[in-house]
């Protein structure tokens, strides 16, 4: 099979296009046709060796859509050809064929198109766990989501909005448009210094609870929140910050901050499925790119401030059966 493949860490001219063996399932695992892979800063850091050292060669990839090749067994439920989307580990979506945990696999929701379910995995995911689990959303809550108009960001927006909270969103001025319109009441310029100022305007002197999608604005967003608030911090990211990064600055003492890792579900993708399904969440892909223009795709995902998410389309023969 066909992979983009990563030798040696290095910038996006590093990945190359290569020959491998087909990866066989293991127990409790599928195979799986790749038709499109999300591509996210992850894969960035994984292929520049910001994130932690993985054996090399490696293939990039953490999120995919395609289609089941063979028999997955009556336990799981999976019929050959069905389509599926889901989050196997940091490695192995950019090529024609990854292996899946069937626990970490999900029958692609009818509103979503099978090629652009592989953008949703990853941030779905992380945004659904960090709003549901760790900061326990509910009706009436007022929720600060920064950097809200990214691939995590827009996502927790949505997600937000459908467990019936308020949203404060930040993001530069050319995406505050795009913020309101995926449901954000109020949206700030985080380029601003004085933009923790206008939140705490918009509530009653600060929020409890805040979701950190930019790193770069964990410390005015600590500034924006009430003493003791309750801040999640995603990590599967290149420039992940977590606890050690929150300790830099003085802000970090007024409130409690909750790094965790995003965890595949199956479960979690499946229990999404009605908001893609009636239209209260979808993904919004910024741009496409053919599977050879993997490293135009990491150039643009490294240079930031992107709306949504980016696409690696796999499979092209596929994916114009599917209208790509």
């Amino acid at each position: 099979m066909k992979a983009i493949m990563v030798s040696e860490p290095g910038g996006p001219e590093v990945l190359r296009m290569a020959e491998t063996e087909i990866p066989k399932p293991g127990p409790g695992e599928a195979l799986v046709r790749v038709l499109s892979a999300g591509v996210g800063p992850w894969d960035a850091g994984l292929r520049s060796g910001r994130l932690p050292a993985q054996q090399l060669p490696l293939i990039p990839g953490a999120e995919f859509a395609g289609l089941i090749v063979g028999d997955t067994g009556d336990e799981a439920a999976f019929e050959d050809g069905e389509p599926v989307y889901g989050y196997p580990g940091l490695t192995g979506c950019y090529a024609e064929y990854v292996t899946c945990p069937l626990e970490q696999l999900a029958p692609v929701p009818s509103g979503l198109e099978v090629a652009d379910a592989g953008a949703v995995p990853v941030d779905a995911l992380m945004a659904h766990q960090g709003l549901s689990d760790i900061l326990q959303l509910s009706g009436g809550d007022t929720v600060l989501i920064t950097g809200a108009a990214g691939g995590l960001g827009h996502f927790a927006v949505q997600i937000a909005r459908a467990l019936g909270a308020r949203v404060i969103g930040t993001a530069s001025p050319q995406h505050h448009d795009f913020v309101h319109k995926l449901g954000a009441e109020v949206v700030v310029d985080h380029m601003q210094a004085n933009w923790p100022e206008q939140v705490r305007q918009e509530t009653d002197d600060g929020v409890d609870l805040v979701f950190v999608c930019a790193t770069p604005t964990m410390s005015g967003a600590a500034r924006a929140a009430r003493d003791g608030a309750i801040m999640a911090i995603p990590e599967v990211r290149s420039d992940a910050g977590g606890p050690d990064h929150a300790e830099k600055f003085p802000e970090a003492e007024r409130v409690h901050w909750e790094s965790y890792n995003g965890q595949p579900s199956g479960t979690r993708l499946i229990t999404m499925a009605p908001w893609f399904d009636d239209g209260t969440l979808e993904v919004h892909i910024v741009r496409r790119y053919f599977f050879a223009d993997a490293a135009a795709a990491h150039s643009t995902v490294e240079q930031g401030h992107t709306r949504g998410k980016l696409l690696l389309i796999v499979d092209e023969d596929l994916a114009a059966q599917q209208g790509v």
